[in-house]
C-alpha cells in the first residue's frame, strides 16, 4: 500500500517555503509527499486530509499570546526564543518547535517522527500481509527476543535495531511492537523505565536541586555544628575563627568533637534568600518545551523487550494470520483504555469473586465537568483535553485495576481488593494529580466529580452497581 503524506506549509514567505520544500523532496521518506503553501489566515481551514502542518510564525518580535491553536500535527517554526512562547506552543498542540534558521538536519528527523506515528502509516504496516512478512523476517533472522537499545536520538531514548534491520523505514517500532503484542504475537518483559515531560512527552529532561523557599538554583552544601553546652546549632563557617571553633552564641571554644560538639548533618544554604534547609527540593525542567514541574508530575514510560509467542510461530508455519484479534475487542487504542464491553465483564467477575470469596472491590466513576465550555471555547482541542484528563486519571492506578471510557466525559475505574475507605484515598490522590495539570488551565481548569461505590454480595448485577454509582454522580 502506497503511503501519501499531505503537508501544508503555513505562513512561510516564498524563499522559506522553497527551502523547506526542497528539504522535504530531497529526503527519502519511503512515501509520496503532497506539499502545499498556505497563508496564516487559512490556518483553521487546514484540516481534513492534512497529515502535517509546518507553521512558520511571522519573523520579528512575537509573544506567547500570538501562538494559535493547532488542529493538525504541527511543527512550529519561529524566530522568537522566549521560554514562555516555547511552552505555549506545546500547550497548543505543537509536536516540535524549531528556531530559524531551520536546518535540514533538524527538520527532517522531526518530520519523520510525525509521519511514522500517523494512523495511516500504522494501519498500512498492521495489515495481515505486512504483519506476516514481519514475523517471518524475525523468525528467519534467528531472533526470538527483540531487545531495546538506548539511543539519545529516538523519541523515548530507545530503539529496536532488530526491527530496523527488517523494516528500515519503521520509526515507530515501539508502537508497532506494542500493537503486535496486543494481538498475541509477542510477550513483553520490562527492561527499562524513562520519565517523560507531561506536556511534550520528551525524555530530554533535567533534574536539578533548588531552594525550597525561593526556588533559586544558587544553593551550596555545608556542614552543621551542634554545641552541646549551650545547644546552639549553626553552620561550620559561623563557628570558625581562624583555626579554632568558637560558639557564636556563648563564645566558648569547642575543642573535642563528641565531647564539646557534634556535626549532625549537612545543610543547604541559599545564596539568594539565605535560607538554611536540610534538603533541597528536586524539580524537573524539560529541555524541549521548557516546562518545569515536580518529578512526580512526569509521565512514566516502560521500555520492554518482546519475545515471539507460539501464536506467532504458528502464523509463520501456516502462512496466515489466524484467530480473533482479542485486543481490538477489549482495548481502545485511541484512549489507551479498555472498552466498555470488557469493563462490564470485569465488573461481573469481581461481583462473583466477592460473593464466593468475600473479597472486596470498589467501582469509581470520574466525570469531567464543564465540557460544554471547552466545546464552545476550544472546539478543536476538546478531544485532546478529555483524553489528557483520562490519561491523568488512570496513570497512577495499579496494574490489576481496570479503567474504561464509560461515556464521552466519564471514566470508569474498578479498584480491586480495595474497600470504600481505600478507594476514597485513591480518589484523593487522583484529584490532587488533576489539580496539578496547570497547562490545561488556558483551555479550562480541570474539575472532576467522583462517585465511589463498594461492591458487595447485595449487588446482583453489574448494572445495579453502575446505577448506584451514576446516581451518586448525579447527586454530587
Amino acid at each position: 500500500m502506497e503511503k501519501v503524506f499531505n503537508v501544508a506549509i503555513v505562513g512561510a514567505h516564498d524563499e522559506e517555503f522553497q527551502r523547506i520544500k526542497e528539504g522535504l523532496v530531497s529526503a527519502q521518506f519511503e512515501a509520496s509527499l503532497s506539499i502545499t503553501q498556505a497563508e496564516v489566515s487559512s490556518l483553521q481551514d487546514q484540516s481534513g486530509d492534512i497529515d502535517l502542518m509546518i507553521y512558520c510564525q511571522e519573523e520579528g518580535p512575537a509573544g506567547a499570546d500570538r501562538v494559535p491553536m493547532f488542529v493538525n500535527k504541527t511543527i512550529f517554526v519561529t524566530s522568537c526564543y522566549e521560554k514562555d512562547l516555547l511552552a505555549e506552543a506545546f500547550k497548543k498542540g505543537a509536536a516540535y518547535v524549531l528556531f530559524r534558521p531551520v536546518y535540514r538536519a533538524e527538520l527532517l528527523p522531526a518530520i519523520r517522527n510525525v509521519f511514522f506515528f500517523l494512523k495511516k502509516y500504522r494501519d498500512a504496516n498492521l495489515s495481515d500481509v505486512a504483519v506476516l512478512a514481519f514475523l517471518k523476517g524475525v523468525v528467519d533472522s534467528g531472533v526470538s527476543v527483540i531487545d531495546p537499545v538506548a539511543s539519545p536520538f529516538k523519541p523515548s531514548g530507545h530503539f529496536y535495531p532488530d526491527v530496523l534491520k527488517l523494516s528500515g523505514e519503521l520509526e515507530n517500532e515501539n508502537a508497532y511492537l506494542e500493537a503486535l503484542s496486543e494481538r498475541g504475537f509477542f510477550v513483553r518483559q520490562l527492561r527499562n523505565r524513562v520519565r517523560l515531560c507531561s506536556v511534550c512527552e520528551s525524555y530530554q529532561v533535567n533534574y536539578r536541586e533548588v531552594c525550597p523557599v525561593c526556588s533559586s538554583l544558587d544553593i551550596v552544601r555545608g556542614q552543621m555544628i551542634h554545641h552541646f553546652q549551650c545547644g546552639h546549632v549553626d553552620s561550620l563557617e559561623a563557628f570558625r575563627q581562624g583555626a579554632d571553633f568558637v560558639c557564636p552564641k556563648c563564645e566558648k571554644q569547642l575543642r573535642h568533637i563528641g565531647i564539646d560538639y557534634e556535626k549532625p548533618a549537612d545543610y543547604f544554604k541559599c545564596s539568594n534568600c539565605q535560607a538554611i534547609n536540610p534538603e533541597p527540593v528536586i524539580e524537573l525542567e524539560c529541555l524541549v518545551c521548557g516546562f518545569v514541574c515536580q518529578p512526580g508530575e512526569t509521565v512514566e514510560k516502560n521500555i520492554y523487550s518482546y519475545e515471539l509467542t507460539e501464536q506467532a510461530m504458528e502464523a509463520v508455519r501456516s502462512g496466515k494470520i489466524g484467530g480473533v484479534d482479542l485486543a481490538a475487542l477489549l482495548y481502545d487504542h485511541h484512549t489507551k483504555l479498555h472498552n466498555k464491553q470488557y469493563f462490564e465483564l470485569e465488573l461481573k467477575r469481581e461481583l462473583i469473586r466477592t460473593k464466593r470469596y468475600h473479597s472486596c472491590f470498589t467501582l469509581a466513576l470520574a466525570r469531567i465537568e464543564h465540557i460544554e465550555r471547552v466545546q464552545k471555547n476550544s472546539p478543536d482541542r476538546v478531544v485532546w483535553y478529555v483524553n489528557t484528563l483520562f490519561k491523568a486519571l488512570s496513570q497512577d492506578l495499579r496494574d490489576l485495576d481496570t479503567t474504561c471510557v464509560w461515556d464521552a466525559q466519564t471514566l470508569g475505574i474498578i479498584l480491586v481488593e480495595t474497600d470504600f475507605d481505600g478507594a476514597v484515598m485513591a480518589v484523593k490522590r487522583i484529584h490532587k494529580a488533576i489539580e496539578g495539570l496547570e497547562y490545561l488551565y488556558d483551555i479550562q481548569r480541570p474539575e472532576v466529580t467522583f462517585s465511589v461505590v463498594q461492591g458487595d454480595a447485595t449487588h446482583e448485577t453489574p448494572d445495579q452497581l453502575v446505577s448506584l454509582a451514576m446516581a451518586d454522580l448525579t447527586n454530587a
